[in-house]
């Protein structure tokens, strides 16, 4: 696992020489669009003597043979723009893969801008630019390419589950515990939020060819006798929230307030004409279910 191991050219399928032997990451860090807000791309001017040198894009660069893309993003980002690691969070990973080398841009958001520094080396210039000035840039090709694409997934993925239909749409007892039903729930769903999913329900998203994996918010919205469960303190990446009164109006509140993209799981015809009329796109627990959250693409963690 040496450091730096990963510096090389290498040659992919479609004839193309790339930086690094084992693929490259770059962080796109971005300030969500708001009410007063366009919002903002963290984006590097990169150096004369750099390959596509004068351009702007990502920082990034070749990742090491034992790094993530997000680790390799990450350090790269701190490297050359001086971004702090605890300044973003991860939302997603789009994977550009040309066969025998692929490139990662990690996206990554953060609550505000943040002071940024240039390396003086790989870096000229560190800035954060408006969402709608950059396609006014001179871009790097391959950042241009795929702009339009990630331009689109700046705004956080939150997946609001109905606990209780989603729980009831399996006979494993769930009635005798519904508390303990719950917990299940949560855990099963750890690996959803932790690795993320390659797919939205239709419409949400114009990366529907497995490039994109997104890495959402959960949160399962219990009631009634589930609720003892939202107590428990080990609750891990799946956040467990106990509705004050109905289950129904708590995830319709929730469905309407939460920034971003809001995806409502439940089979409940009321509740999903309810959630769609606040804006959310709805989704039944097969979907939810099905989602195997193996974190393959990029080798995501949270």
């Amino acid at each position: 696992m040496a450091s730096r191991d990963g510096n090389g050219w290498v040659q992919c399928a479609q004839g193309h020489r790339h930086w690094g032997r084992f693929g490259a990451a770059g962080l796109l860090a971005y300030v969500a669009a708001g009410l007063a807000s366009p919002g903002a791309v963290l984006l590097q001017h990169r150096a004369w003597w750099s390959h596509h040198g004068g351009t702007w894009g990502l920082p990034g660069g070749a990742r090491d043979s034992h790094e993530s893309a997000e680790r390799a993003a990450l350090r790269e980002a701190a490297e050359e723009s001086g971004v702090p690691a605890d300044a973003v969070r991860q939302r997603g990973i789009f994977t550009d893969d040309h066969g025998g080398w692929s490139y990662s841009t990690v996206l990554a958001e953060a609550d505000g801008p943040f002071t940024v520094t240039a390396d003086g080396d790989e870096t000229d210039e560190a800035a954060w630019i408006d969402v709608a000035a950059v396609p006014g840039l001179s871009l790097h090709p391959g950042f241009a390419l795929h702009w339009p694409e990630l331009s689109a997934e700046l705004s956080t993925v939150t997946i609001i589950v109905d606990g209780a239909n989603v729980v009831g749409s399996r006979p494993d007892g769930w009635w005798r515990d519904r508390a303990g039903a719950a917990r299940r729930l949560r855990d099963r769903l750890g690996p959803v939020a932790a690795n993320g999913v390659t797919s939205l329900p239709d419409g949400m998203s114009s990366s529907g060819d497995g490039r994109m994996r997104w890495l959402p918010d959960v949160v399962v919205v219990v009631e009634g006798a589930a609720r003892p469960a939202a107590a428990d303190a080990a609750a891990g990446p799946v956040r467990l929230v106990a509705a004050a009164g109905s289950g129904d109006d708590a995830i319709v509140a929730m469905a309407g307030q939460t920034p971003g993209r809001r995806v409502v799981v439940t089979a409940d015809r009321e509740l999903r004409q309810r959630c769609q009329s606040v804006g959310a796109s709805v989704t039944g627990p097969s979907w939810l279910l099905g989602q195997g959250g193996s974190g393959s693409n990029g080798g995501a963690t949270r």
